[in-house]
């Protein structure tokens, strides 16, 4: 029909124009001809994009929703819905507050180093040419903002204070590599373009205080729109009250089988301080990985796909300090190999004595939770069932509710299958749990105006016992991704709505649930219900 093939044109002309102007996305999401650029971050190319965001959305207007497919459904919410944000974005005039151009280069010079575990010449090459780009780049990208948001400053200065330590990782991998004399001049050019473009921003007039938040009106768009929900802002607070108090009760009883009287923090602490994995820590995340994988095949939970990789990498030396305890590299959306890597990394090796080294590989105590939740069937069994969905487009599509949804549904059925019986793997995913939950009540009241930056950090250390610098670490992400820190456990909230009505209503084995459920991509569950149902 004629609105079906005027749909497809408009996906294919959108993206097609999107994906030249975001090399650095395309880039990450296996288009080999975008590495090695940047894109333009001068106001005019910013600009440029807005009017054929714009126009998409005018177009997609033009269409009528009848004439569609149910597929085409599904591309079509989440098409506006990427369009929409972009659009809201600009015009709150993000791209004037958030400096954020240094963020942009160091993570894709990250991505090109962990290629470079496999491809040090074609990491090389790109790096360089990357390089050469970064102070105009920067330079553009400095003009574009007039009014730093307080936060965002706060970050860009740690951003900028970190970007010597992976130059240093890069200087390192050059040596390996026996780079020309060029690639370290490009490198130099690039350490005085991150100053340079950091004392610019510093020197500029600050934005009002809070002005990150989106407001109530976005907000309840973004969660109609981006999570797939029907509820008001007052209903998910009030469903965040009651989880935490169903969470919290379930949570004491969990800890109770322990007998000690200590709270879930200090149980967890004791169960660290006896636990040793050996010295062949990345071995010991192999063997988990391969025994939670083995357990969920067992358990029929999920189908398994073939032709994917999952390597179980320790971070390279001259990287280990830009990880955490444990990550995941998902493939791109169009990589023809699609290999995921979990990169462990041991910060015992830092350390001389073995009291030290103890206590660096005693930080991965849990890894049975982390590998379902980052291996299988957590994120890299969802991604690399997405990348193959025969909808091209939809491959770009990464909703949180679902991606992170997903996850957390994965450390419910850790539990409700046995699949590592510890009674502590129950007090560690519900402490983890509430955690997420009380994501929900912070998000809500700190985009909409109702807590301050401190308000939303002191929350964190008084429910949940974080630090200060973890708190703040907490919000200076939520302050940037409004919609996402709830998604989490709404996301889990919205796999188990489902499961009641078709598993225990419909009597569907839990396999073809999840089966049918990882079939649409990475798009909201109530989406996925309405056009995904016979």
């Amino acid at each position: 029909m004629k609105n079906c093939r005027h749909f497809e044109v408009l996906l294919d002309e959108y993206f097609g124009f999107w994906l030249a102007e975001h090399p650095v996305a395309a880039a990450v999401a296996g288009i080999r001809s975008a590495e090695g650029k940047l894109g333009g971050a001068d106001a005019r190319s910013i600009l440029r994009r807005q009017r054929v965001t714009i126009k998409a959305l005018e177009r997609l207007d033009e269409i009528n929703p009848r004439e569609l497919t149910p597929e085409q459904h599904l591309d079509r919410l989440a098409f506006r819905s990427f369009l929409l944000r972009d659009v809201e974005d600009f015009a709150r005039g993000v791209h004037r507050l958030n400096p954020d151009a240094v963020d942009t280069v160091l993570n894709v010079v990250l991505h090109e180093l962990q290629r470079g575990e496999d491809e040090p010449k074609r990491a090389a090459r790109n790096i360089e040419s990357i390089l050469l780009q970064v102070p105009r780049y920067l330079r553009d990208a400095a003009t574009v903002v007039e009014m730093p948001e307080t936060v965002w400053l706060r970050v860009m200065n740690e951003t900028v204070g970190g970007a010597a330590s992976l130059f240093d990782a890069v200087e390192q991998f050059f040596t390996q590599c026996e780079t020309s004399p060029k690639a370290t001049r490009l490198l130099a050019a690039a350490r005085v373009a991150v100053g340079s473009y950091g004392e610019t921003i510093k020197a500029k007039p600050l934005a009002v205080a809070g002005s990150y938040a989106i407001g109530a009106e976005t907000l309840q768009r973004r969660v109609r729109d981006e999570l797939g929900l029907d509820y008001t802002l007052g209903e998910i607070e009030s469903l965040a009250k009651s989880e935490i108090e169903r969470i919290g009760g379930l949570l004491a009883k969990a800890c109770r089988r322990f007998g000690t009287g200590n709270s879930p923090d200090e149980i967890v602490r004791e169960a660290r301080a006896a636990w040793n994995p050996g010295e062949n820590l990345v071995g010991h995340y192999r063997d988990v990985t391969m025994n939670v994988t083995a357990r969920f095949k067992a358990a029929k939970a999920v189908t398994f796909p073939k032709g994917d990789e999952l390597q179980i990498r320790l971070v390279p030396e001259f990287m280990q300090h830009l990880f955490p305890t444990a990550a995941y590299s998902s493939p791109g959306a169009f990589e023809r190999r699609q290999r995921g890597v979990f990169w462990v990394n041991d910060l015992s090796t830092t350390r001389s004595t073995e009291k030290g080294k103890l206590a660096e590989r005693q930080q991965h105590f849990g890894i049975s939770l982390t590998a379902a939740h980052e291996a299988y069937p957590g994120h890299h069994l969802q991604f690399v069932t997405a990348n193959r969905h025969p909808r091209k487009w939809r491959r770009l599509f990464a909703h949180a509710v679902f991606y992170e949804g997903w996850t957390l549904w994965c450390e419910q059925m850790m539990v409700d299958l046995k699949i590592d019986s510890s009674p502590l793997l129950k007090v560690q995913q519900l402490h983890d749990a509430l955690w997420r939950v009380h994501r929900i009540l912070v998000d809500l009241r700190l985009q909409t105006g109702r807590y301050s930056y401190v308000q939303a950090a002191k929350h964190l250390q008084k429910h949940l016992g974080f630090t200060k610098a973890r708190s703040e670490a907490e919000i200076n992400w939520y302050s940037m991704s409004p919609g996402v820190p709830m998604s989490y456990w709404l996301g889990r909230l919205e796999n188990e709505r489902l499961f009641q009505r078709l598993v225990k209503g419909r009597g569907w084995s839990l396999q073809q649930f999840n089966d049918w459920l990882l079939s649409f991509g990475t798009i909201p569950q109530s989406w996925i219900e309405k056009y995904g149902l016979e």
